[in-house]
């Protein structure tokens, strides 16, 4: 089997602009979790990985196509994921990204495992994610754009609010704010103000066929309310959060348009009492978690990817063993692991 691997910033998505000029958290994450896949997805199939040559990540044996600035950068993939059995992107949904590269692939009749265009489409706007689960009935923070006041009063009423790109990915320019009319004068027109919800910031991941959802371990994300800053996580979570954060992912994923496939990761906040839970952001792709996950559990996340594994999956440590940062270095009771 040969599969197509591309992580957008280690496979050119920046091959014209300087090294310098790429934002560190893009490049550290992007490196670490096509580092990862790729060495799981190398142990059960041939992996084709097109790469920046200045950004090259650790990559175990596969075969390699440089990409070349001036040049079209789908296009070039396009070209390399000829006559794969399968394809998996990992791109920032930002600008529409991920939904472009994504489709380019498809036309050049290379099957890609990822959502279908809806799907893509409103998870990658986090406007419409938010209309998706209040029309679905799936706790999400109150949530509106600086010119609507009709969630205004509300937002008044919660405390504290969060400034985010509409369109963005990550914590990406993300700010924390005492005062909401404060937020709404800081805020672009291209922004969402959103509640502010105290609690435990975890994710859960999910890998999705059709109707056949697998949710992976939950876990907590190490976010920092200085900066909020995604620094890394640790995990898995003990019982009662994993039961919560299972059902309420399953919940969201149900409001989404058809239909999710591959890897899909949910944010999430705990509250103390579990009537309080919410859905933050819905990720239509492979996230920095991975590199944790995939230590979590028992056989080959990448294989479950491709179809190759199924069945339940079986978690081999104990709550919050292990423990990973956004760069890619891994945990396990406080033991640093490398590449296997």
């Amino acid at each position: 089997m040969r599969v197509f691997l591309a992580e957008y910033v280690c496979s050119g998505g920046f091959c014209g602009t300087p090294v310098e000029q790429i934002e560190d958290s893009l490049r550290t994450e992007g490196a670490a979790m096509a580092s990862a896949l790729c060495e799981d997805l190398a142990k059960v199939a041939d992996v084709v990985f097109p790469v920046d040559a200045r950004l090259r990540p650790c990559l175990p044996a596969c075969e390699e196509h440089p990409i070349h600035a001036g040049e079209s950068l789908y296009g070039q993939w396009a070209k390399a994921a000829a006559g794969c059995d399968a394809a998996i992107i990992i791109a920032p949904e930002k600008d529409g990204i991920l939904a472009k590269a994504v489709g380019m692939l498809r036309a050049a009749d290379v099957d890609v495992i990822a959502g279908t265009g809806d799907f893509l489409r409103v998870a990658s706007d986090k406007l419409q994610t938010a209309r998706a689960l209040h029309a679905a009935g799936v706790p999400h923070p109150a949530t509106l754009m600086p010119n609507d006041p009709r969630s205004l009063e509300r937002l008044r009423q919660g405390g504290q609010v969060i400034v985010k790109p509409r369109d963005g990915c990550g914590t990406e320019a993300i700010r924390l704010f005492d005062d909401v009319d404060e937020a709404i004068r800081f805020a672009e027109e291209t922004d969402l103000i959103q509640a502010f919800i105290p609690g435990l910031a975890a994710s859960v991941a999910m890998i999705v066929d059709g109707s056949e959802m697998v949710v992976l371990p939950a876990v907590s994300q190490d976010i920092s309310l200085a900066t909020c800053a995604y620094l890394g996580g640790s995990g898995p979570l003990g019982n009662d959060h994993q039961r919560r954060a299972a059902s309420l992912a399953q919940c969201a994923i149900a409001a989404m348009p058809p239909h999710a496939r591959g890897f899909v990761g949910l944010d999430l906040v705990l509250a103390d009492e579990g009537g309080e839970d919410c859905v933050i952001e819905i990720n239509p792709r492979l996230t920095t978690s991975y590199v944790g996950l995939r230590k979590m559990v028992s056989g080959n996340l990448a294989a479950r990817l491709l179809g190759l594994q199924c069945g339940p999956v079986q978690c081999k440590v104990g709550p919050d063993e292990v423990r990973w940062s956004r760069e890619g270095k891994v945990w396990i009771e406080g033991v640093e692991v490398g590449h296997e």
